[in-house]
């Protein structure tokens, strides 16, 4: 992720509101331009602001305090006592699971493995591309561990990219970070001085870097268009996002075929400008679609909809924010994207899903996209956090359990063994 803000990794994907969360606060930007007209104010005709619990009341051990996954066919999920387990693919190393004598790197793992050589883990954040996939966790000191793909650098180590596998976690040098984000080719950071870092692919001038040198940078440095902390990070692999403590969204990278969501030249523009959106307090992303999440509840959504992962009905291409049409009277207390779908949190506690379902993600048999939200059936218990995988979703429940569903081709379930059957029904994880 990842639900509420105070502890999220975004990513991952996933931001969220309620007066249980706290949530970073941004100092005034640097290199910014105005909105123009036409800007949404969210609270427009809405009903009152939504509030939420997040809160994780354990019903047992281990107990989950946070699940994060964007995209791939992996996920982790940080427990109470501050480690860290993965499981699903693992074809970059990935999960973690360091070197080892006694035979190769296992392509995946169905039940959650622990994370080598980590400890009082504060949050995670992860990303992946098929089977590929990178992973990063934040300890309570702010040291910042990456393992897995470091085909752009996003690993944070300096020196060439590889394109190799690295399952063994490295400490970033030079960065303490309150949370981390991951895109699938570069990372974004706000450290602990409130400043937003970056590495990996520039390529599209994502990283926000003030030089405006498009070479992959492998190690960590400030973005210095970004001058303050922010609210939450999100984007694909050629575009970068933040939201302010104002509620602004900004975006800057690559700006044809991509969701930059506003006019633009026909190269890519490093400094993040604002976006027609007011009073927004998280954002999440999947591969080319973003969402932002209004504090009245509603929500924006913006890109690629081939699968319906926007949420509006239609399949259409959406090159500017547009609301999502949220069954009546539903109001999103969380936002989460990865691959092409989306899912929200309402107020009540329901997980609410939509995109592609080809292999019955959404909880329904598999095969035709789901352009309108749809409840998921069978979690038993309030929601507090999601994480979403290219063709499975998982949910952090509120007694501290994850239940997983659609796609176990390589274990993404998390249910000991790995089948080619689709499950649209959700099923325990049991942690080791």
């Amino acid at each position: 992720m990842v639900a509420p803000l105070a502890c999220s990794s975004s990513d991952e994907t996933a931001t969220s509101l309620g007066d249980d969360a706290e949530a970073p606060t941004n100092d005034a930007e640097s290199d910014v331009r105005d909105a123009g007209p036409g800007t949404h104010d969210a609270d427009a005709d809405a009903l009152p602001p939504p509030t939420y619990d997040f809160t994780i009341a354990c019903t047992g051990t281990p107990c989950v305090n946070q699940l994060a996954a964007r995209g791939g066919s992996h996920a982790c999920a940080v427990l109470q006592d501050g480690t860290v387990r993965c499981w699903g693919a693992n074809e970059s190393g990935q999960l973690g699971t360091g070197l080892s004598d006694a035979g190769p790197m296992p392509a995946f793992l169905a039940t959650p493995a622990a994370v080598n050589a980590t400890s009082n883990a504060a949050s995670v954040a992860v990303v992946g591309d098929d089977l590929a996939g990178t992973t990063c966790v934040v300890s309570t000191a702010g040291d910042v561990s990456c393992f897995g793909s470091d085909a752009h650098g996003q690993l944070g180590r300096g020196g060439a990219v590889s394109a190799g596998a690295h399952p063994e976690p490295v400490v970033i040098e030079g960065l303490k970070a309150k949370f981390v984000w991951l895109a699938n080719t570069f990372a974004l950071a706000n450290s602990d001085d409130g400043r937003a870092w970056s590495w990996g692919a520039n390529d599209s001038l994502q990283l926000a870097r003030a030089d405006g040198d498009t070479s992959a940078t492998t190690s960590a440095a400030q973005a210095g268009r970004l001058a303050g902390p922010v609210r939450g990070f999100a984007g694909t692999s050629d575009n970068g996002f933040v939201v302010t403590e104002t509620g602004t969204v900004l975006s800057w990278g690559k700006s044809i075929d991509s969701p930059l969501a506003r006019a633009s030249s026909l190269v890519a523009d490093p400094v993040p400008a604002p976006l027609a959106l007011s009073d927004i307090v998280g954002i999440a992303s999947g591969t080319s679609h973003v969402c932002a999440l209004s504090h009245g509840g509603g929500l924006f959504c913006w890109g690629a909809n081939d699968q319906g992962q926007l949420g509006s009905g239609t399949l259409g291409t959406q090159e500017l924010p547009a609301p999502v049409s949220l069954p009546e009277g539903v109001q999103a207390v969380a936002v989460f994207a990865g691959g092409d779908d989306t899912c929200i949190i309402a107020a009540n506690g329901d997980l609410l899903c939509w995109g592609a379902n080809d292999r019955g993600q959404l909880g329904v048999t598999a095969g035709r996209a789901q352009p309108h939200p749809r409840r998921i059936e069978g979690l038993g218990e309030q929601v507090v956090s999601a994480a979403i995988m290219d063709a499975a979703i998982c949910a952090l429940r509120r007694g501290g359990t994850v239940a997983c569903w659609g796609d176990n081709l390589v274990g993404q379930l998390g249910r000991g063994s790995r089948d080619d059957a689709i499950h649209v029904e959700p099923g325990a994880i049991v942690f080791p």
